[in-house]
């Protein structure tokens, strides 16, 4: 049954995919391969310049006949992203896939035919021409290509920055689809639900919260398929499966991102769209539940609920799979991050809501090792990464509208200090209050 159930949802996947694609090639097959629109133009624009001169003549490119007479400084002035992801894939990508599929598709189940619009040459006839103009990493990978008999097939930059809109499109309904499976599935025993949270030390609203929200969470989470005190791992469940796909169908074709998304609207919010998604999955897969912690058992109104599965999980510089495995996904979420900076001045929306996203799991008590990992990861390599943005720079670090994240980052530190003493010492909440209002007194002078 099982086997049947996710077959059904891969085949209802492809599907969504493949009408979330089409549906968005109407432009091209009514007026043909053309950009429309004044900014997909310019971006175009901006494309061919870098496809035919390069990255270091495109970062210091002073475009005079844009906002004449005054002219433009383009490469400070512009997110790149866009126009090097179409340059990346009509000089790489596409060529060496178009390649690989036209040669052994049949054979691993791609299909061979590839776009009509693609130009074959000889892979061996491109890498002598590449290796002439210096681009020896390519030169390798198309004399590789001509060993194995594969053709270059080649796309016009204007036809790939055409068709990237509804490519992404597509990708953008998977990774929206992805988002809703994670946080619908049960990956794991996520027992930080066994924290509690800073609020049940409030008189009134912790009563409230103990007695009348949490058994109502917990009945409707277990009537939903989404029981976190269960006994047996169950990954996929029926709800998962059936979120993922409604999420994907609904975002295939909600008006909003597919205006952005029409093939020949080469904006930045078609590429955009798919890193923020990408980003929002990746911080969610950070935080994914671990293996239980069998042998703990944290009674009623104990005083440091949680205490005893920290201590089996992370305890002084050692650390565990599962942390590890946050700061992996969340420095993948850091990359991703990177790409949304580069193609979209809307980057500074996506570090905000996974700041406050992670301020608010503090909050709640839900703080452990594993966030402090994911977010730390996403942090450091995204803004170590988002700083190399040209049109960026150290706004990051300077601008007043991103200083809430970086408050979280050092936040998150301090209170991952408190929490690995607190499971060392043993301490009780009472007690692991007043370390942090020691630890804090000492470094709020520094600060200041």
């Amino acid at each position: 049954a099982a086997a049947i159930l996710i077959a059904t949802s891969l085949h209802y996947t492809n599907e969504l995919l493949t009408k979330a694609y089409t549906a968005r090639l109407k432009a091209v097959e009514d007026y043909g391969y053309i950009i429309h629109e004044f900014d997909p133009y310019f971006n175009f624009r901006a494309a061919q310049y870098l496809y035919d001169n390069g990255w270091k003549r495109f970062v210091n490119w002073f475009d005079y006949m844009s906002w004449y007479p005054l002219g433009r400084p383009v490469g400070t002035t512009i997110y790149p992203g866009m126009q090097v992801t179409a340059v990346w894939l009509t000089k790489a990508w596409l060529p060496v896939w178009f390649g690989f599929k036209e040669k052994f598709g049949q054979l691993v189940g791609f299909g061979g035919s590839i776009s009509s619009r693609a130009v074959a040459k000889s892979a061996l006839d491109v890498s002598k021409s590449l290796s002439a103009s210096g681009s020896s990493v390519m030169s390798t990978v198309a004399n590789l290509m001509g060993s194995f008999g594969m053709k270059w097939n080649e796309m016009s930059l204007n036809d790939v920055c055409c068709l990237i809109p509804a490519w992404f499109g597509a990708l953008a309904t998977l990774t929206t689809g992805l988002i809703a499976l994670e946080c619908s599935s049960n990956f794991g025993y996520n027992d930080g639900n066994r924290f509690g949270t800073v609020l049940d030390d409030i008189p009134i609203i912790g009563y409230f919260l103990q007695k009348i929200v949490t058994p109502m969470r917990n009945f409707f989470a277990h009537y939903a398929g989404m029981d976190t005190n269960v006994t047996k791992s169950s990954s996929l469940q029926t709800v998962s499966l059936l979120s993922m796909v409604a999420t994907m169908f609904f975002m295939s074709i909600v008006p909003a991102h597919m205006m952005r998304s029409v093939a020949g609207g080469y904006d930045n919010e078609s590429v955009a769209m798919t890193a923020m998604t990408l980003v929002f999955w990746l911080w969610t897969r950070s935080l994914r539940g671990g293996a239980p912690i069998s042998d703990v058992t944290v009674t009623d109104g104990d005083d440091n609920v949680g205490f005893k599965i920290r201590q089996k999980q992370d305890s002084g510089f050692t650390f565990s799979p599962q942390t590890r495995s946050s700061f992996l996904f969340g420095a993948l979420a850091g990359l991703a991050y990177f790409n949304m900076v580069a193609a979209w001045g809307g980057y500074v929306f996506v570090i905000n809501l996974v700041g406050a996203h992670a301020a608010t799991l503090i909050l709640l008590g839900r703080h452990s090792s594993k966030l402090h990992a994911a977010y730390s990861g996403f942090y450091i390599v995204g803004t170590a990464l988002a700083v190399q943005v040209p049109v960026v720079g150290w706004t990051p670090i300077r601008s007043l509208e991103q200083l809430g994240p970086l408050f979280v980052f050092f936040g998150m530190q301090f209170v991952e200090c408190c929490e690995r003493i607190r499971v060392r010492d043993n301490l009780t909440r009472s007690q692991s209050w007043l370390l942090r209002v020691r630890i804090g007194g000492v470094g709020a002078p520094g600060g200041g």
